[in-house]
């Protein structure tokens, strides 16, 4: 090959390489999100976990947000059974379900709950509640599987 190919060939591969870099700097998914069930989750979901210090606030925020966001779908102890509810999808909107948990790190909930979904219907809150409000709501999520468990 002559010179100019080769030259032109380098600067080719060093610029694919700088929007590579740029575009992992600014958090833009290299990999397509995983599309589950309907659910758009990032690879990445599985590992996230919360910048929330879970204490007592924050899980009295979450419970709030939950009541006010979420109990009318999944109930007021999350078994799925909430008024809006749609009953025929009722044990996938069990939150209290134990052996989901392994399937559902916080990551994962946090996506559900932030991307939403058409079927069954899971509104999309990252219109309308920040980041840190939505780990609350996973924080709180979270302790109704906990106090599932107890009761058995």
């Amino acid at each position: 090959m002559n010179r100019r190919v080769l030259v032109l060939m380098g600067c080719l591969v060093l610029w694919v390489a700088v929007l590579a870099t740029v575009a992992g700097a600014r958090g833009v998914a290299q990999t397509p999100p995983a599309r589950g069930g309907g659910w758009t989750i990032p690879p990445t979901a599985t590992e996230e976990k919360s910048p929330l210090t879970v204490n007592q606030g924050v899980l009295d925020a979450g419970k709030k947000l939950f009541t006010d966001k979420c109990q009318r779908c999944h109930g007021p102890q999350g078994k799925g059974d909430g008024p809006e509810g749609e009953p025929e999808h009722a044990q996938d909107m069990n939150l209290t379900v134990a052996s989901r948990a392994t399937r559902n790190p916080d990551g994962v909930v946090f996506y559900k709950i932030w991307n939403g979904r058409a079927s069954p219907k899971m509104p999309e809150f990252s219109k309308e509640l920040t980041k840190d409000q939505v780990w609350a709501l996973v924080a709180y999520v979270q302790t109704l599987r906990a106090k599932a468990d107890a009761v058995r």
